[in-house]
């Protein structure tokens, strides 16, 4: 199935007529991209395909709150009555038992007043066919099955709902059962239900039948609190949706002029004042070393030889006390000499050596005295330790007060680029605002939840109590053997059908855990980071083993991976499906990061089907992911929204590309 062309008229922002050529003019280059603004059109796109194919049962529950009638009107473009109406037109071809086959289907509506007054047409192959057109609703399920087409159009925000483990269960379980035609299963298991009922309270007897009626009743009011308890569920979904865009929005637009900046000015002006602390204390503790010994430094070479001449001071004034000594002692000894009757020319050598060292220890005493310090060793204590000791300290505090003062400058002219935050204020009022609506309605979904499953819980209970009800009014009349034979058939045919159900799930869900595996490992590409993908074909709970061959939690996955996921997921269903059909992704990219972004631009897009139609803002697919992906694009557009006008207009080109 290849989608030709779609025509809007009146429909959303687009006034008047509009055509976009959706068929791609060559197999190679799959991808038509249409570029716009928020509010240009984008999902008006991607609705208006659903809305013509499927009218009533269209999922487009983004915008739809109320009726049917109500969203048509909603529809209808604000430049022109509601009498005058809308319409869409697509044109696609698909091939119908071997043949191939040109589909023109165009839907109307105007108001007529308090109602919605809604026209279809079909054409095949350029002729009218009325019995097409009255069996539509049954036909476009032969080749694109409303259960399967969100597996094809669907958009950013289903992406990032899906990776959420606990929804993903609820979409592959009704995948599944639009893939295998479970819900025919499904559908004929609660006819035999409501045929078993019917023949049971036929044969109840009298003085039991106001206890089933009762029961009746309980049945049918609980189902209707959990239908009631249901619709408000879906549409607190849908406000919550919409709070989250609204939240994601207004956060970029706040990011965008620079919010994220003033959220860390408090903590760049509390590193400004400590960097000021911690350089006053260095320049004190600098300081503090200036009063000590530190300034003699500058006269380390003088010290020296004051050291020198302290020694020299030191060494004449013993040698002077040693002169004294040394004479009496001289005198002694050549006086034992002589009284020993020692030769006279020993006794002349000995006074002689004796007369030469006074003599030289004499002249060693001639030192002026210039320092006059009694203890040389203070000076040599301080040049040998107390000077190397402050020249280490100084040069830490110098070193440290230079990288305190060069990261002072960077940290205040960081502070000095951040935006004013009053500037800023509209914006920061209006992202709290928006957090705090989000919270309010995840509270209110929460709360409306768990009504809805203490609601379904009393739903169980009533229906409970209305089988136990009717097998006792049929246990009390054995009378009638053939409703009881009917009962007991119906009995063995819906446990049948359980068990077709439990054996065509099981039968399936390992080629599909297979397809959405090989679809993981394609976008990912990190070799064996999930080796094998499994779903419990009775809960449907997906779980993924890792490379270590243990189970990895989904939550052990980043935010950018688990959408992958959900992408894969997406992808392993449509291959699963077998049917050659269009993809078409409104938003595609959302809340990716760049590198993830890079992943499904590259490894996704281009590969997804034989057309894919990929509805962007300028930031999703920017001027960098535009020519990653250029070479797959067969045709480009851009949607304009002139406000003058309200209208959007369509013009060739990506973004002027």
């Amino acid at each position: 199935m290849i989608l030709d062309r779609l025509v809007l008229h009146n429909v959303g922002t687009f006034g008047g007529r509009h055509t976009i050529e959706l068929a791609p003019p060559t197999p190679t280059k799959p991808v038509v991209l249409i570029g716009g603004l928020n509010g240009a059109g984008k999902t008006t796109v991607l609705e208006a395909i659903h809305l013509v194919l499927y009218g009533s049962l269209a999922q487009v529950s983004g915008r739809r709150v109320g009726g049917y009638e109500s969203y048509l009107r909603g529809l209808i473009h604000n430049g022109v009555p509601h009498s005058e109406g809308a319409a869409i037109e697509l044109t696609f071809h698909a091939y119908q038992e071997g043949a191939e086959r040109e589909y023109w289907v165009r839907r109307s509506w105007r108001s007529t007043g308090a109602s919605i007054r809604e026209i279809l047409l079909v054409s095949v192959d350029g002729r009218h066919d009325g019995a097409l057109t009255a069996t539509w609703n049954e036909h476009v399920n032969s080749f694109l099955p409303r259960g399967i087409a969100g597996l094809f159009f669907f958009d950013g925000e289903q992406i990032e709902a899906l990776a959420d483990m606990e929804r993903s269960k609820e979409v592959l379980a009704s995948a599944l059962a639009a893939l295998l035609g479970i819900e025919l299963v499904d559908q004929l298991s609660t006819d035999l239900a409501v045929l078993r009922r019917r023949h049971q309270g036929a044969r109840v007897p009298s003085e039991l039948r106001a206890t089933i009626e009762e029961c009746q009743r309980a049945v049918t009011a609980a189902r209707r609190e959990e239908e009631s308890a249901s619709q408000r569920v879906a549409a607190l979904h849908v406000e919550v949706e919409r709070a989250e865009k609204s939240h994601f929005e207004v956060s970029e637009r706040y990011r965008s002029a620079g919010g994220d900046l003033v959220d860390r000015r408090e903590a760049a002006e509390a590193t400004v004042l400590q960097l000021r602390d911690d350089l006053i204390r260095a320049s004190e503790s600098l300081r503090e070393e200036l009063g000590g010994s530190a300034p003699l430094l500058q006269v380390r070479d003088v010290l020296a030889d004051m050291s020198v001449q302290a020694c020299d001071e030191a060494e004449a004034a013993r040698n002077r006390l040693l002169a004294e000594t040394f004479a009496e002692r001289d005198l002694d000894i050549l006086n034992l000499l002589r009284d020993a009757k020692a030769k006279v020319s020993l006794v002349k050598t000995v006074e002689s050596f004796m007369a030469a060292d006074r003599e030289q220890r004499h002249a060693s005493t001639n030192v002026a005295e210039v320092v006059g310090m009694p203890d040389a060793g203070a000076i040599g204590h301080l040049l040998e330790a107390g000077l190397p000791d402050a020249q280490k300290r100084l040069d830490v505090l110098i070193e440290q007060i230079a990288a305190l003062q060069s990261r002072l400058d960077d940290a205040e002219r960081v502070l000095a680029a951040m935006p004013d935050p009053e500037a800023l204020a509209p914006l920061f009022s209006a992202r709290e605002d928006a957090s705090a609506k989000l919270v309010q309605k995840r509270a209110e979904l929460a709360h409306a939840e768990e009504r809805l499953k203490a609601l379904r819980e009393e739903r169980t209970a009533a229906d409970g109590a209305y089988e136990a009800a009717l097998n006792n009014a049929a246990q009390a009349n054995l009378a009638v053997d053939d409703e009881r034979r009917l009962v007991e058939h119906v009995d063995r045919v819906r446990t049948t059908l359980e068990a077709l159900r439990a054996a065509a799930s099981r039968r399936h869900v390992g080629r599909i855990s297979q397809l959405i595996l090989e679809a993981l490992n394609h976008l990912l590409r990190k070799e064996k980071l999930i080796t094998e993908v499994h779903i419990d074909p009775d809960t449907f709970v997906i779980q993924l083993t890792g490379r270590d061959s243990r189970p990895l939690a989904a939550q052990d996955l980043s935010a950018g991976e688990r959408q992958l996921l959900a992408v894969a997921l997406l992808w392993g269903l449509a291959r699963a499906s077998g049917q050659p059909l269009p993809v078409v992704i409104d938003t595609p990219l959302g809340r990716l990061d760049g590198s993830h972004r890079g992943h499904l631009i590259e490894r996704y897009f281009p590969y997804a089907s034989h057309q894919v139609i990929l509805l962007s803002t300028d930031t999703e697919i920017d001027d960098e992911a535009y020519k990653r992906i250029a070479k797959h694009v067969g045709r480009s557009y851009q949607l304009v929204f002139d406000p003058t006008e309200n209208s959007t207009s369509i013009q060739n080109g990506y973004f002027g590309g």
